[in-house]
Formats: C-alpha cells, sequence, structure tokens
C-alpha cells in the first residue's frame, strides 16, 4: 500500500472502501504478502515476489488449506506456508518463517512485530471516519484490540482458507 497512495486522488477512505470493496467482491482472488529486498537480515533483492509468482502461476490459481498454512506470529502478516516447492526445489523453511532464522528469533520477531502494529496504529486511526466501510471498519477495530488471526478470518465475507481434505 506504500506505493499506493502518493498516485492515490481523491480521500483516502474512499479509496480504502473501493479496495476492500474489491477485496469482496472477488473471493476466487487471492492476495498475498512478499518480503521486498529483504527477508529479516538476508539481503533477497525481488527474488521472493519472482518466486511467489512462478508457485502461484504453476498451482493454476492456487487454493491453500489449513495444512499448508500456519498462523504468522504477527496476527497482521496473516499465514506463513509452511513448504514451498518450486520447480522440484524446496525453499528452506527458515526464508517462509523469519522467526526461524538464527539471526532472527521469537524475541527479535516479536520486536519487530510490535513495531509493525505500532505503526498499523498510528496510521489506521485516520481511516475512522463516518463513511468507512462497516467491515473496514471492523477490521480497523480488531487491529487497535490486537486482534488475532482468527478474528480477522472471523470478519472477512469470503473464505480464507480451503477445508484440508
Amino acid at each position: 500500500m506504500g506505493s499506493y497512495w502518493p498516485f492515490a486522488t481523491g480521500r483516502m477512505v474512499d479509496q480504502a472502501n473501493l479496495l476492500l470493496d474489491q477485496i469482496v467482491a472477488t473471493p476466487r482472488m487471492k492476495y498475498i504478502l512478499c518480503p521486498n529486498q529483504h527477508v529479516a537480515a538476508w539481503e533477497t533483492g525481488f527474488m521472493p515476489q519472482w518466486i511467489a509468482r512462478e508457485y502461484l502461476a504453476r498451482r493454476g490459481g492456487a487454493r491453500f488449506s489449513q495444512g499448508q498454512v500456519a498462523p504468522s506470529r504477527c496476527p497482521l502478516l496473516g499465514f506463513a506456508m509452511n513448504s514451498v516447492v518450486v520447480e522440484g526445489q524446496t525453499i528452506p523453511v527458515i526464508l517462509l518463517r523469519v522467526e526461524k532464522k538464527p539471526e532472527v528469533g521469537n524475541a527479535a520477531y516479536d520486536i519487530g512485530a510490535k513495531q509493525l502494529s505500532e505503526f498499523f496504529h498510528q496510521e489506521l486511526t485516520r481511516f475512522l471516519e463516518a463513511d468507512l466501510n462497516p467491515v473496514g471498519r471492523k477490521i480497523i477495530e480488531c487491529c487497535l484490540a490486537g486482534g488475532t488471526i482468527e478474528d480477522y478470518v472471523a470478519l472477512l465475507p469470503i473464505t480464507v482458507l480451503e477445508e484440508d481434505d
């Protein structure tokens, strides 16, 4: 979203409502977060985006089940993949779950998660206006209250994860 706002016209709340409406209206579309330039202390360039694009393209509209992912230690980040194999190459778990990296660990990860949460709290209060989409309001209030991943999933009127077979 950081690169979106400088190019958006009009009020930020109107843009946020449009984006949320689009997400809800297209439930088959999946949204992912990819690290940009670094995975913790490791410089990666744009390789995470390239690998994710390749992985998702080969899976043809990938659907993720509860067995393929695990809740992130930081609920704001949603779910993390348990494993990824691209062209027979397994991506190491330390690149999928940053807290597993020896240079990071749970303590440093949690400090970063706290900083991210504080940033979200600071930024999201600007959107709490009367005409904010009610689902958007609930999502923001969930964030401000320190919601869990289960809290976020319950707020979305779309299927986030498929049932395990």
